[in-house]
């Protein structure tokens, strides 16, 4: 199956408040914490650049973070064999996705996919970027996940445990996550409309009528949202089937 051509959002406009609460070492965004001598956003971004069928990378930033957004993506900028383009980011997420959709219109790179990721997630592999986007290529959107093994528990304002959900059936979402660029386009200028906050983009992309498959996702794909993510750096390989049939 030939990979359609498709443009990629990397988010990095946050302002990381978790992660630097977490531990006086670090003063600054955990996109910009170095890793192997390489920036977490850099390794976030680099394994995209080498898809078959890639047209263009958006990376949002913060308010007067490009010269540091600029570094950390060291160059990717200059060698990568598409265009790396920089966007100012808005007060949350969902309005940084937005603003990096648009622009991605106002290019005119004519995409029908777009993956969209965290980055903070630099242990992304290429194959769960493959994986997904086949998976979105067919079903207009997907998005990688791995099965929920922990018990579940709600818990009220005292957290006392007042019921025991069950997993059966549930996963924890991860990125990236593919959609159809006209749709997802669609999808998120009605969600600024609405005034609803949303939590990712999968819940705008199926509010909107689309729908998203789970793909192959592992626990290697972790986000890093405090410095305990970082110990150890890499974290050890999960099973490669963590959605089994």
């Amino acid at each position: 199956m030939p990979f359609p051509r498709h443009g990629v959002i990397i988010t990095a406009a946050g302002e990381s408040l978790r992660f630097i609460q977490s531990s006086s070492a670090y003063t600054g965004k955990k996109e910009f914490v170095l890793l192997d001598d390489r920036s977490v956003l850099y390794h976030a971004t680099e394994p995209f650049i080498s898809i078959p069928g890639i047209a263009v990378v958006v990376v949002t930033y913060g308010k007067g973070q490009y010269d540091e957004t600029v570094l950390a993506l060291d160059n990717l900028l200059y060698t990568a064999s598409v265009p790396v383009m920089l966007v100012e980011g808005g007060a949350t997420r969902q309005e940084s996705v937005r603003l990096a959709l648009e622009e991605l219109y106002h290019s005119g790179a004519n995409l029908e996919f777009v993956a969209i990721h965290d980055g903070a997630r630099p242990w992304i592999t290429s194959d769960i970027i493959i994986d997904t986007l086949a998976t979105a290529s067919v079903f207009g959107g997907a998005a990688p996940g791995v099965r929920v093994h922990d018990a579940l528990k709600k818990v009220d304002q005292e957290g006392m445990v007042v019921a025991h959900p069950s997993r059966d059936g549930l996963v924890a979402i991860q990125t990236p996550q593919v959609f159809s660029y006209p749709l997802i386009l669609e999808a998120h200028r009605q969600a600024a409309v609405s005034g609803k906050v949303y939590l990712d983009d999968t819940e705008i992309f199926t509010d909107a009528g689309g729908k998203v498959v789970v793909s192959q996702g592992s626990w290697v794909n972790r986000k890093i949202t405090t410095s305990l993510d970082l110990c150890g750096q890499q974290p050890i390989p999960a099973n490669p089937k963590e959605l089994p049939q």
